[in-house]
């Protein structure tokens, strides 16, 4: 399962963060399946060396005919000694194109540009080309076959030696795998997100749908990221009368980081409860506290952090499992360098609800001491943790 955003302003590998830009967004790869085996390509591979051979005896024996033909023979010079003569000279040019692109390759293939073999051997070809080209122009058919057959040859090796060159650097590890095949409706109905989540894709191993659920998260954290940034800035020049002080405090501060902190101390569940009573429904005490939840085991309340740190860090924990309940507590444990009974333990505590507040639980007690009262919805009902 692909990791959610979590509402915090940590960034630590393994979660999304919505609050801050793309750039310092981190993903956990997800655990990938066992590669599955290449497909087979001898008979695409021998096809192509086919279609290769014949294109380019073709554009050689295009060349012969005009070395044939064109030049200032002596008549008694039979046409087949003409031939004999001219037949290493149309292959060695007819040839030098591969060759050089030969040599290209394999510097490429080490990481350089090799722009000098490949500038050789476009030359060359060009050369075979525009003898056949030339060389048969008062017939035009054989000006077009001869001439495109070089080209066909020369194209067909190119793209026969770029696969070849992309699946070395793959077997090296040198050259990321391919995205997913979105499709062209994706394509036309979420240009933006189908870019993110190939992007994701190649970068972390999703598959299709996951790539494009976390690239739709991102994506909604940035503008909402983006949209209260605006605000801040707002409220910071608002409290300046001078416009220069102005500038010189929004250019100090670190609007990212304010609106990472001001999301981390969002209570979402407080806004839901608000808003939800006030859409009770007519003839409702809306006075009246809502149910009271079961207390918890002991031992659950005895797991729950004390220390604000340790406490906050179990939240963003269980902010990941609750986003992806399929994970296994193994594989979160060695993901996160914890152990797997105390992932146990967090599932224990998070699925009672005492994760849920941003206060940790022995601060909460101690503030219905001070106040007297339980707040509705507590699921301590103000039981004080044992110690």
């Amino acid at each position: 399962m692909p990791p959610t955003a979590s509402l915090t302003a940590d960034t630590d590998p393994g979660k999304i963060n919505e609050t801050t830009s793309h750039s310092d967004l981190t993903t956990t790869p997800l655990a990938a399946d066992p590669p599955a085996a290449p497909p087979d390509g001898a008979a695409v591979q021998t096809a192509a060396w086919i279609f290769y051979c014949i294109a380019a005896l073709g554009s050689a024996i295009g060349q012969i005919w005009v070395g044939i033909d064109a030049p200032p023979w002596p008549p008694e010079i039979d046409w087949w000694w003409r031939a004999l003569i001219v037949t290493p000279f149309a292959i060695v040019i007819d040839l030098g194109g591969v060759v050089a692109s030969a040599f290209a390759d394999f510097r490429r293939r080490l990481g350089e540009t090799a722009y000098g073999w490949r500038v050789l051997s476009a030359g060359a070809v060009s050369v075979a080309v525009s003898i056949n080209l030339v060389g048969h122009y008062h017939v035009p058919y054989l000006s077009v076959v001869f001439g495109g057959m070089g080209i066909f040859a020369y194209a067909v090796w190119l793209l026969h030696a770029a696969a070849r060159r992309r699946d070395a650097l793959r077997a090296a590890e040198k050259l990321a795998e391919t995205a997913p095949v979105y499709g062209l409706r994706q394509e036309l109905r979420e240009p933006a997100v189908t870019g993110r989540a190939r992007q994701l894709a190649v970068d972390f191993g999703y598959s299709r749908q996951e790539s494009l659920t976390v690239a739709r998260q991102q994506l909604r954290g940035e503008q909402r990221h983006a949209a209260l940034s605006m605000h801040i800035n707002k409220l910071i020049r608002a409290r300046h009368q001078d416009p220069i002080l102005a500038e010189i405090a929004v250019t100090t501060l670190d609007i990212d980081a304010i609106s990472a902190a001001l999301t981390a101390q969002s209570d979402s569940a407080a806004w839901a409860r608000i808003i939800g009573a006030q859409l009770t429904p007519p003839g409702t005490d809306r006075n009246a506290p809502p149910p009271r939840g079961a207390t918890p085991p002991a031992d659950v309340l005895r797991r729950v952090p004390r220390d604000p740190a340790s406490y906050e860090r179990w939240r963003q924990l269980w902010a990941e499992l609750r986003a992806g309940p399929d994970i296994s507590s193994s594989e979160f444990a060695a993901r996160h360098g914890i152990s797997t009974r105390q992932v146990q333990w967090i599932r224990s505590v998070g699925q009672s609800g005492l994760l849920d507040s941003p206060v940790p639980l022995l601060n909460r007690v101690a503030d219905l001491a001070v106040s007297g009262r339980s707040p509705a919805g507590d699921p301590t009902n103000g039981a004080v943790p044992p110690h």
